[in-house]
């Protein structure tokens, strides 16, 4: 997933680039956490998720650039 401009894309093999943050997590846990199930902190302490490259502290934000699905049950 490339965040920038106010826009994201998800793409498969992507070209070379200096990322500012790459993000190594379970697929389940990068769900719960994108949808604030699960607290970002209690998987980086437990060992869940693993974040690097130049500015690894965007990874904190994950859930502020992801939108969470209206759980609302319809009537």
């Amino acid at each position: 997933m490339v965040v920038g401009d106010g826009t994201t894309a998800v793409t498969r093999d992507a070209p070379p680039r200096a990322y500012d943050c790459t993000i190594a997590a379970a697929p389940a846990t990068f769900l719960l956490v994108s949808f604030r199930r699960t607290p970002i902190w209690k998987v980086i302490a437990r060992g869940g998720t693993r974040a690097g490259g130049r500015r690894p502290w965007l990874a904190t934000r994950l859930g502020e650039l992801v939108a969470t699905p209206d759980l609302v049950a319809p009537p």
